[in-house]
């Protein structure tokens, strides 16, 4: 099903595990959305996303798969390609704790996800 969407309205987040182990080498790869007031994702935005992280876990790449696109990986900030981007997240070595991304973007609601890197 096709369906019109309406204004962008917030960012979505979707994690794809929960958990991580705590060994400085496990990764969680973070989708990120920009969706209308209905859940629907609005392909047709370039929004300028801003990620923050706090916890156990540091942010060691962003992307959008632009091939047209040359901001840094590292960046904490991607524009998102067809309304959508990816942040991927590691693990601190030995570091066990609930590790929290925020994403914000200017005039849309912001998002947070939660991941628990454990022993």
């Amino acid at each position: 099903t096709v369906q019109t969407t309406g204004d962008a309205a917030a960012l979505e987040l979707s994690v794809d595990r929960s958990t991580i182990d705590a060994d400085g080498a496990d990764l969680a790869f973070v989708t990120v959305k920009v969706i209308d007031k209905n859940g629907l994702l609005v392909p047709r935005t370039h929004n300028s996303v801003k990620f923050s992280i706090s916890g156990p876990g540091e942010i060691i790449a962003t992307g959008n798969g632009d091939p047209t696109n040359h901001e840094s990986f590292q960046a904490p900030q991607r524009k998102v390609f067809n309304g959508m981007a990816l942040v991927i997240i590691r693990s601190q070595k030995g570091s066990a704790g609930e590790i929290t991304l925020t994403a914000k973007s200017d005039g849309l609601k912001t998002s947070r996800t939660v991941i628990t890197s454990s022993n």
